[in-house]
């Protein structure tokens, strides 16, 4: 049997004389539930389409109990609460600022420390926002990693007003409202393969959570991280690349592309990775930067030799392109 969960869309395929809670748990989803045996009334959910057996009686519409309800046939349900393998709910946060400081080309690091019993669920790669005083949210990059627990890292870029005002408000409130985690460019699962991650910029935030993800967990392929800025004083201070030099899967670089005569490389980002990685096919790419250039490196890459869905970046969903 079928079972169309609404809003979300998503499509549990059940086994005969299977509860539809029972089925959705063996399939992944995380779903509201308590007694599991029709008391408490947390599962409860809205028959759109279909019919339904609960308790020995048939329902046809209605509001019924999914931890004691087969289908009798393909359903369309209204169940609210029910989160997808590997999709994490939203949480709001006040976090305590536990540090800004300047890192160098003019990036502030900012570190926030979430309430004492609040659990803090993100994947690696995932952003939050936080709320200005003006009630309008601004979107930033987890640089730290699931592992952190309760300690929550930012890269901030000050060279506009609004960041430098959010900054302001930051040192002054001493406190950070926040909601978290959005993105589905994360590492819910570590690919079996290869990782190239590619940041422009403040980017880096991200890649920094996807690589320290990775040290925790293990992980054994090789990861290349390519950096790119416009000019070298550009690159700001990364707490932990020392210690990044020394893992023998993690090869770092530094690209620049405006300004070449200094000591690293010149260039554009994907000319880096091209220039390093002949055979494309078996790797994953992971990127951050504006629209304009994701989507150049996505045709560059593509153009080489890449398949388009082996990458992932968080531009595709909030500016996706015609």
């Amino acid at each position: 049997m079928r079972v169309t969960l609404q809003p979300s869309g998503a499509v549990l395929d059940l086994v005969p004389g299977e509860r539809i809670l029972e089925g959705a748990r063996r399939l992944g989803y995380e779903c509201p539930q308590a007694c599991r045996n029709g008391v408490c009334h947390v599962c409860a959910a809205l028959l759109v389409e279909g019919r339904v057996q609960q308790a020995g009686e048939v329902r046809d519409h209605g509001e019924f109990f999914t931890c004691i309800a087969e289908p009798l046939e393909d359903c369309v349900v209204l169940w609210d609460g029910v989160l997808a393998p590997g999709e994490l709910p939203l949480r709001k946060l006040a976090c305590q600022l536990s540090e800004c400081v300047d890192v160098g080309g003019d990036v502030w690091r900012v570190r926030l420390r979430a309430p004492a019993g609040k659990a803090v669920r993100y994947h690696a790669g995932q952003y939050l926002m936080i709320e200005r005083d003006n009630g309008e949210k601004s979107a930033f990059s987890l640089a730290s990693a699931p592992h952190s627990g309760r300690e929550l890292e930012l890269h901030v870029l000050a060279r506009e007003d609004s960041a430098r005002n959010l900054l302001a408000q930051l040192q002054r409130d001493q406190i950070a409202r926040v909601e978290l985690p959005f993105g589905d460019t994360h590492l819910a699962e570590l690919p079996d393969g290869p990782l190239v991650l590619i940041a422009a910029g403040t980017g880096m935030a991200q890649m920094h959570s996807l690589i320290e993800h990775c040290r925790a967990s293990g992980f054994k392929h090789p990861v290349h991280l390519y950096w790119g800025v416009r000019r070298p004083e550009d690159f700001y201070e990364i707490e932990h690349w020392t210690q990044w030099q020394q893992l023998p899967n993690l090869f770092l670089h530094k690209v620049v592309s405006d300004l070449c005569g200094w000591e690293g490389r010149c260039g554009l980002l994907h000319e880096a990775v091209c220039e390093d990685i002949r055979d494309l096919k078996a790797v994953h790419v992971y990127a951050s930067g504006s629209p304009a250039m994701i989507y150049g490196t996505l045709d560059a890459l593509v153009e080489a030799g890449m398949d388009a869905h082996q990458m992932r970046a968080d531009v595709f969903a909030y500016a996706p392109r015609p």
